[in-house]
C-alpha cells in the first residue's frame, strides 16, 4: 500500500497521458470512418482505343465510385477549354436507359460508354478557322451539385490524331517564294564603305 501511496503522482499523469491517446485515436477513427463512409468520390478514366476486328479507333470513358455510398449522376459531359458538352443522353442511349430515369453508380462500381472518333470530333467546338481542340476534361455532376474532373490525355491524342488525319494534304509540288536578290551597290556606295 505504501508504493501506490508514493507513486500515485506517476499513476496519475500515466492514466492521463493514455485517456489523451485514446482519445486522439478515437477522433481519427470516427474521422477515418465518416470520410469512407459519407464521402462520395468519383474516379475518371479515358482510353484511346482500337477494335481488332473493324481497326477503327474510338474512346472508351470510365466513371468508378469509389466510395461506400451509391451516387446519383445529374450530368455527364466533356470539357473542352471552357466549354461543357453534355453527353448525359447519349450515355443514356447508349445504355439503354428511358428519359427520366436516373443515373445511378453503385457502390464500389463503375459505368462506362464509349464514342466512336467520328462522334468525338463531331462535337469539338466550330470556329471560323475548323474544329477546336483545347484541354480536354471529363466532367461528372452529381445529385447534390459536386462536380467531378477527370483528365483525358489519352482521348486528346485520339481527337488531335483524328483533325490531323482530316486536314488537307500539303502540295508537294508547291515551293516556298524566292527571296529577290539585292540589288547590286553603285561605285559610289562601295567607296564611301571603304
Amino acid at each position: 500500500m505504501d508504493w501506490f501511496n508514493e507513486n500515485a503522482g506517476v499513476m496519475v499523469l500515466l492514466l492521463t497521458v493514455l485517456s489523451v491517446v485514446a482519445f486522439v485515436a478515437l477522433i481519427v477513427l470516427v474521422v477515418t470512418l465518416k470520410n469512407r463512409i459519407a464521402v462520395q468520390r468519383l474516379k475518371m478514366v479515358g482510353f484511346y482505343s482500337r477494335n481488332a476486328d473493324s481497326r477503327e479507333n474510338y474512346a472508351e470513358f470510365t466513371i468508378g465510385n469509389r466510395s461506400l455510398n451509391d451516387v446519383g449522376v445529374m450530368e455527364i459531359g466533356l470539357q473542352n477549354g471552357k466549354i461543357n458538352l453534355d453527353f448525359t443522353e447519349l450515355y443514356m442511349k447508349k445504355a439503354n436507359l428511358n428519359r427520366g430515369t436516373r443515373i445511378v453508380i453503385d457502390q464500389r462500381s463503375s459505368i462506362t460508354f464509349r464514342m466512336t472518333e467520328e462522334e468525338l470530333s463531331s462535337v469539338l467546338l466550330e470556329t471560323p478557322k475548323g474544329k477546336k481542340l483545347s484541354r480536354l476534361r471529363l466532367y461528372v455532376v452529381d445529385l447534390p451539385g459536386n462536380v467531378y474532373y477527370g483528365r483525358m490525355h489519352a482521348v486528346r491524342k485520339l481527337l488531335s490524331e483524328s483533325m490531323r488525319g482530316k486536314l488537307p494534304p500539303v502540295a508537294k509540288d508547291r515551293q516556298a517564294p524566292q527571296e529577290e536578290a539585292p540589288a547590286p551597290l553603285a561605285e559610289n556606295e562601295k567607296k564611301g564603305e571603304a
